[in-house]
């Protein structure tokens, strides 16, 4: 870590950071590197590329889809993007990365039961005293109560 005149430099095995601002106002937690849209996708945390969405303006999304051949009328709101989940490749997406994302990625994956078994080994068992229930019929009245 070396000060240069416009930040602060931080040199990895990987990469060279350089964090601009005064040190006095920079906090290790809140740093977000400018070059983050060209991370490499083994950098990534979901080790996914990511996708440009949007290529033009929003009014051009729009009036252009109007005149589209998939564009269907009888979806309510078809000038979203991904409508009733049409055009959307969700298990390609997530077979490719190593940590999913949805939990519905693990649907169908059982259990190790060697590891995870239903035991009844530490279930604690409430036992009621026979004396608490008074069993014999007679009861202590509101008046010899202490």
């Amino acid at each position: 870590m070396t000060e240069v005149p416009d930040g602060i430099k931080f040199v990895t095995d990987t990469d060279v950071f350089i964090i601009r601002g005064r040190p006095c106002e920079l906090s290790a937690f809140s740093f977000v590197p400018p070059n983050r849209r060209n991370i490499p996708k083994e950098r990534n945390y979901f080790n996914a590329t990511k996708k440009e969405h949007y290529p033009g303006s929003r009014y051009d999304r729009l009036s252009s889809n109007m005149h589209m051949v998939d564009y269907n009328k009888h979806i309510h709101r078809d000038d979203r993007e991904h409508a009733k989940l049409r055009g959307l490749a969700i298990y390609d997406e997530e077979v490719e990365k190593k940590v999913p994302t949805l939990s519905s990625s693990i649907y169908g994956h059982w259990l190790n039961l060697q590891a995870d078994h239903p035991d009844r080994k530490h279930v604690h068992i409430g036992h009621v005293e026979s004396e608490f229930y008074r069993r014999n019929g007679v009861e202590l009245s509101s008046e010899l109560k202490p």
